[in-house]
């Protein structure tokens, strides 16, 4: 039995051989051997150049950070010797002013002969005397705002007591000395742990008060 073979042109498809895709081995020439050497060489060094690229990006972008860095340690630097600066020169000018501003002072107390007397004594030892309050309320708002030197309460005033506005006072000017004058003894120890350095009774004239008080400012 003959089995006929179509004709090439008829044929659609073929199942390709297992070995159709594998590359025919076959003499190579001097030339072909000497071209694909070449090819070989051309390609390892454009894969080296590529490498040596990669590596030198990946250094500078090292010494860019590095760089920043380092701009930024110096800027740290300098801000920080600009801040002691200006921190050196503060101080000296607190001290100065230390020196040179006169103490002020405010009184608040119901008496007004009170008030003059101790306002007297104490001008004449060149402490400047802002102000003289009976009102215990407007004394918080007055020392508040003004931060004096010095502030004379008695424990009993209008609206607020004496008490009362030392609490009220000293967390928002701590640098004011206070002291204050109570009517009886066993208000003392109120007035002290209220904030007051020093509490004089009525007992005490007004006189010794403003001495006593210049002797604390000195202080």
């Amino acid at each position: 039995m003959t089995l006929l073979t179509p004709p090439a042109s008829t044929i659609v498809a073929q199942r390709p051989s297992e070995d159709a895709d594998r590359a025919v081995w076959r003499p190579r020439g001097e030339v072909e051997v000497l071209r694909d050497q070449l090819r070989g060489i051309d390609r390892w060094n454009k894969a080296r150049q590529m490498s040596e690229q990669a590596t030198q990006a990946t250094a500078r972008s090292r010494e860019g950070r590095l760089d920043v860095s380092r701009r930024m340690e110096v800027l740290r630097r300098q801000h920080e010797a600009l801040v002691a600066r200006t921190q050196d020169h503060l101080r000296g000018s607190a001290r100065t002013l230390a020196f040179t501003a006169p103490c002020r002072a405010v009184l608040v107390h119901r008496k007004q002969w009170f008030r003059d007397k101790v306002a007297e004594a104490l001008r004449g030892s060149g402490v400047e005397v802002m102000t003289g309050l009976e009102n215990g309320a407007e004394a918080v708002g007055f020392v508040i705002a003004e931060q004096p030197d010095l502030l004379l309460v008695e424990d009993s005033l209008s609206m607020m007591s004496g008490e009362d506005v030392l609490r009220s006072v000293l967390p928002y000017a701590p640098h004011t000395l206070c002291v204050a004058q109570v009517a009886h003894e066993d208000r003392v120890g109120a007035l002290l742990d209220a904030g007051a350095r020093a509490v004089w009774t009525r007992r005490v004239a007004p006189l010794e008060v403003a001495t006593a008080l210049r002797e604390l400012v000195r202080a």
